[in-house]
């Protein structure tokens, strides 16, 4: 059997094959849709590490996600414990992300990391690529030099993200608090340099938020970067000082529709061990457990974790079961808004 159509034949060999692709783009929307439930297959691709939660600079706007809590979202406000991770969880961290199948370690979370042990972070970039992961900072930059970037380099780091939000002193000191933007434009420039002479593919990156008070800093800011050689990338002010969130439309977040899926994205552990589901816990509200006792595996997949997942992939329809942890997001909207 067979049917006409100008000319053309479509055989029901073609009528299968059609069948079988419409079936799959199906599959794939039923799989998008079930993200949400407990029983989802979809897990984390990244883990995020904090070696320290100290820091060198003290941002008025660090605390994303506190601004219903605290007077001040400025980093010296936090209320945990300041220290550093200990390099014998930060190996078993690395060893689990592996077991569980992520693909990522961003070595950051609270804090500056490159403020843990020099030798100690080489290390640590050494043995996540001797895991066969992608190995990630993101960093404000101040305390690279030249010997420090070759050896980071070196050791195999794939990404490096600068936090830079002003091209001059007076503007970049009002968002980065206690900062110099001489030296971190020549460290930027400087590790641009060393990648180029060790032939070296990592992805470098000056991220700059725009705010209020440096948006009429962005195109040129765009060009110093440029001509340095370093990618360029501006990002949405997350509203934890609303007096900063810029006039520029095209610089202002737009929020997404609930319900949350950045839960599935990434994991986040603090230094002694504590897993949390958003880089917007910053003082332990959701502890979903500790990778001291348990793997992360066991973590994601426990109890406390799924019923946490529920919670927020339930949010239309019961918004009061919305975790108090979410209810100061800056990246998704309520749901009583939705």
């Amino acid at each position: 059997m067979s049917f006409t159509y100008k000319d053309n034949t479509i055989h029901k060999k073609t009528i299968k094959g059609i069948k079988n692709v419409v079936g799959k783009i199906y599959g794939k929307a039923v799989n998008l849709i079930k993200i949400g439930s407990t029983a989802s297959p979809s897990k984390p691709n990244k883990i995020c590490i904090e070696l320290t939660n100290r820091c060198n600079l003290n941002c008025p706007f660090c605390l994303v996600g506190q601004q219903d809590q605290k007077e001040s979202v400025a980093h010296d406000s936090i209320e945990r414990e300041m220290s550093g991770m200990d390099m014998e969880l930060c190996k078993k961290i690395i060893t689990s992300a592996r077991d569980f199948g992520l693909k990522e370690v961003n070595l950051t979370f609270q804090g500056e990391p490159l403020m843990f042990k020099r030798t100690n972070f080489i290390k640590l970039v050494k043995i996540i690529k001797q895991n066969g992961l992608k190995a990630i900072v993101y960093t404000n930059g101040l305390l690279l030099d030249r010997d420090y970037s070759r050896k980071i380099i070196k050791a195999g780091l794939d990404e490096c993200r600068f936090s830079v939000d002003g091209i001059t002193q007076d503007v970049y000191a009002l968002n980065r608090v206690g900062g110099k933007y001489s030296q971190v434009y020549q460290n930027m420039k400087d590790i641009v340099q060393v990648a180029q002479e060790e032939k070296s593919a990592i992805k470098l990156i000056w991220q700059f938020i725009a705010m209020r008070n440096n948006e009429h800093q962005i195109d040129e800011a765009r060009l110093i970067a440029n001509k340095i050689g370093i990618k360029f990338e501006v990002k949405t002010f997350a509203a934890s000082v609303p007096e900063l969130v810029p006039k520029d439309s095209k610089y202002q977040r737009t929020l997404k529709p609930p319900p949350c899926h950045d839960i599935y994205r990434q994991v986040m552990v603090y230094w002694n061990g504590d897993v949390v589901p958003c880089c917007y816990d910053l003082e332990g509200l959701e502890i979903m457990g500790n990778l001291n006792d348990s793997s992360l595996s066991e973590i994601w997949n426990g109890s406390k974790f799924q019923i946490f997942r529920e919670r927020l992939n339930n949010v239309l329809q019961n918004p009061e079961g919305e975790p108090e942890l979410c209810k100061g997001c800056l990246k998704y909207d309520s749901p009583s808004k939705a």
